[in-house]
């Protein structure tokens, strides 16, 4: 979970991330977003506190990697490794 906290800190643009007043940081997922990841999952029968955690975590962590796809195809990210299949990101202006 650290290479995830690297990334919405070092590599993602605060334009495309969302604040949460409560926890004082930029995050993946709108309150709202968040709500109707919940909601959807008691709708679906989902409703043991840790299953519904696992669910938003995994959503967000997709946000994150959309955001990541989009970028990269923009040019503001690159790939400068990779942890298995797993591509590490940094942002392009860290070089210059």
């Amino acid at each position: 979970m650290k290479m995830y906290k690297d990334i919405i800190n070092k590599v993602i643009p605060a334009d495309d991330l969302h604040w949460d007043p409560e926890e004082n940081k930029y995050v993946s997922l709108s309150e709202e977003e968040t709500k109707d990841i919940i909601n959807a999952c008691i709708r679906q029968g989902i409703t043991e506190l840790d299953e519904v955690f696992a669910v938003v975590s995994w959503c967000g962590t997709i946000r994150v990697g959309h955001i990541l796809w989009k970028n990269f195809l923009n040019g503001s990210v690159k790939i400068n490794g990779f942890d298995g299949e797993e591509p590490l990101f940094s942002a392009i202006k860290d070089e210059k």
